[in-house]
């Protein structure tokens, strides 16, 4: 049996507490691995993830969406208006001839978006609305994107527009020989209307989304063209209008959803009414279908917001369809 007195004692207790101290610095790592025994630990923040697919299109019906086409991307937009529920099955004037209810009149327009980048969008059209034809652009860009985990808590998008009526507006006048048809004077700036808007619009949930959009409508003459008349007949409306667009997604299926959307005039619609839509969209592959009834014959918003000249209450609600296909143009890769 080995003795040890006081003195080989402590020194030995000295030893076994300097090594212990050492043990406890030289091996934090260990400790912190295992959070079941950590009583600092605290929960992980979550992702910011950007939210996404808060509608299937760029459109809810006829309003925009807080959605952009991908960088690179090109969407085909074909858009289709037929007439109103209240033409009756026959109906014959000098204007025009309509009958099956409306289905017999072809409002179309013919256009495309492209994604420049993650945050901006191009856009850019053909129409052909009864007695008017003419070409539309537009630019949308995204200033905030709704984040997960909702530091943004919304979208905030940009949109400016601008449409050109090149119809040839003429009108018969006597001449020498008889009636010459000869053209109105309408200046290129009275052909012009332009559109600022802002979007602002939240998904909710994984079904259901929202938009609000304030805008401004600018248009180069408050009449239109009469063309049974041959003239151009005042609206009542002002030149600038001021209005709120209102519309919301909500989902019914993985590939199908009910859209609707209000856009009233604040300051003054005239002879026009305000627009009120119902679309539903249905999503087959590469494509995404929207079935909607609408009161507005126009697909711009210069049209569709301030020259209304139907009401659901008087069955003036015409059947339509925005048909969406998209290409990749530019390698998705090159934007990352």
């Amino acid at each position: 049996m080995v003795i040890m007195n006081n003195k080989t004692m402590t020194e030995m207790i000295k030893k076994m507490t300097v090594a212990y101290i050492t043990t406890l610095i030289s091996s934090p790592i260990f400790a912190q691995e295992d959070s079941s025994f950590s009583l600092f630990d605290e929960p992980k923040a979550p992702i910011a993830e950007k939210v996404q697919f808060a509608f299937k299109t760029t459109k809810v019906v006829n309003l925009q969406s807080i959605e952009l086409i991908d960088a690179g991307v090109f969407d085909f937009k074909m858009s289709h208006r037929f007439g109103a529920l209240n033409s009756g099955a026959a109906k014959f004037n000098s204007e025009d001839a309509v009958n099956a209810f409306g289905l017999d009149v072809a409002t179309i327009r013919l256009g495309g978006e492209y994604g420049v980048n993650n945050n901006l969008m191009v856009g850019l059209g053909r129409y052909n609305v009864k007695s008017e034809k003419g070409v539309d652009a537009y630019v949308k860009y995204r200033l905030m994107h709704q984040t997960s985990d909702n530091k943004k808590p919304l979208s905030i998008l940009l949109m400016a527009a601008v449409d050109y009526k090149n119809t040839q507006y003429n009108r018969t006048i006597i001449g020498i020989n008889g009636p010459v048809s000869v053209p109105w004077g309408i200046t290129g700036k009275q052909r012009l209307s332009f559109v600022g808007q802002v979007i602002i619009g939240k998904k909710v949930n994984d079904d259901f989304s929202w938009v609000i959009s304030p805008t401004v409508v600018r248009s180069g003459l408050n009449q239109v063209y009469n063309g049974s008349t041959e003239s151009f007949v005042s609206t009542g409306a002002p030149q600038t209008q001021i209005a709120l667009g209102m519309g919301f997604r909500n989902k019914l299926s993985a590939r199908t959803s009910l859209n609707m959307e209000y856009i009233p005039i604040l300051n003054g619609n005239g002879t026009f009414y305000n627009s009120f839509s119902v679309g539903f969209d249905i999503e087959t592959g590469g494509h995404v279908f929207q079935v909607d009834f609408t009161n507005s014959l126009g697909m711009n918003e210069s049209l569709f917001i301030s020259r209304n000249a139907d009401r659901w209450g008087a069955a003036g609600v015409r059947l339509g369809f925005n048909l969406h296909r998209v290409f990749t143009v530019v390698d998705p890769s090159h934007f990352k």
